[in-house]
């Protein structure tokens, strides 16, 4: 087989896999030697030249998650390596929101939950002052975007809470773990919509893991679980999931486990052998074009441009189209959940600023430009918005 390169490398993928009721052979034991060979060589170097390339605290933090599922503890020199870059990260995170708490994480909460969800499956404590730091945010409902924090990470938050309570690695904070994790669980029950999604639909399944680990079982509970499976399953008919980040996610609530699952997981567990999808060859013929107006108002003089795309094209079809044939200019970052805005028209997002994507008139966008598919006739907006 041939080797994956870093971009093709999701450690999210493989754990979505392994605690689904899915196996991929000899695919997926060389997904994960391709995953320890790009993690360990760029996390390991002594190359300080190179550091924008290291993985960031989310990407190491689902390393993590991807060795324990496949049963593995972080040990040995270089495993210790591992966790003492993880444990960096937190302090400087911890560091960021200060000791009076009026400070942010340069990254975000979610990554600073995933980060303590990471060392808990491992067994790894972190000191008191950094779980403190996730558990005042939740008390206190701290978040810079808004007065509460999004469904997704307050799932994050929750799951970790969820490890740490299992675990009790964390023993004089035990009291304000517990109290933590019920009030996450309240307010994601108090999150879900009457369709039965949990915020929307691709917070659902992160939220879904929440409620399906807590050990708090209650008849409302269980309605709101079942709610959310049967609104899952429809998106599911309706092709909502695309993006491979959302569908790892999605995979281990079809399996009925969790990230929590990973404090002991069942390697031994019978799993069904993916077949390799086949494709069958489509006569040639002209796509049918769609036109989608492209807008940017956080500019002067701001831009308005029309664009021809094929049915079916992405956001980021249309941005590249209007790069191609206007003055249009936009630069991208990679990330897990795929690339996402980092400028337009030569004007970079500064440190607490993002390039938001909506449809017009004010609509959000819940996916990223290579996720969201316009349709005809619909105008797109971009919009420097701070947090």
């Amino acid at each position: 087989m041939d080797r994956l390169s870093p971009e093709q490398l999701n450690p999210s993928i493989y754990v979505g896999l392994r605690l689904s009721s899915l196996q991929a052979g000899a695919k997926e034991a060389h997904y994960l030697h391709s995953l320890k060979l790009s993690y360990q060589q760029s996390l390991l170097s002594n190359d300080n030249s190179d550091s924008e390339a290291k993985p960031s605290m989310g990407q190491l933090a689902l390393y993590l998650l991807a060795l324990r599922a496949n049963c593995e503890f972080v040990g040995g020199r270089k495993g210790g390596r591992l966790v003492s870059q993880l444990k960096r990260f937190l302090e400087d995170e911890k560091g960021a929101i200060g000791h009076n708490h009026q400070g942010h994480p340069h990254t975000s909460y979610y990554q600073y939950g995933l980060g303590i969800l990471a060392l808990c499956v491992h067994q790894k404590r972190v000191h008191d002052s950094v779980v403190g730091k996730l558990l005042y945010a939740v008390e206190y409902e701290q978040h810079p975007q808004q007065d509460h924090f999004p469904v997704d990470t307050l799932a994050m938050a929750g799951l970790a809470f969820s490890c740490l309570e299992l675990s009790n690695l964390n023993p004089n904070q035990r009291n304000r773990i517990t109290v933590a994790l019920g009030r996450v669980q309240e307010k994601i029950l108090k999150a879900q919509t009457p369709e039965g999604h949990i915020g929307n639909v691709y917070s659902t399944p992160l939220a879904l893991q929440l409620l399906m680990a807590s050990l708090r079982r209650t008849v409302e509970l269980g309605t709101a679980c079942l709610k959310a499976k049967a609104a899952l399953l429809a998106s599911l008919q309706h092709k909502a999931f695309q993006n491979p980040l959302m569908i790892s996610q999605l995979l281990p609530i079809l399996n009925q486990k969790s990230y929590v699952d990973l404090i002991s997981p069942d390697c031994l567990a019978p799993r069904v052998l993916l077949e390799p999808a086949t494709e069958t060859p489509s006569q040639t013929q002209v796509p049918e074009l769609i036109h989608v107006t492209l807008k940017v108002s956080s500019i002067f003089p701001s831009y308005r441009h029309s664009v021809s795309v094929p049915v079916g094209s992405s956001l980021e079809d249309v941005l590249k189209k209007a790069q191609e044939h206007s003055r249009f200019r936009y630069g991208t970052q990679a990330s897990l959940s795929g690339p996402y805005l980092t400028s337009v028209m030569g004007k970079k997002a500064g440190e607490r600023e993002f390039w938001q994507l909506l449809r017009a008139p004010d609509t959000p966008l819940l996916q990223g430009i290579a996720d969201y598919r316009p349709r005809d006739g619909e105008a797109i907006e971009l919009r420097l918005v701070g947090w």
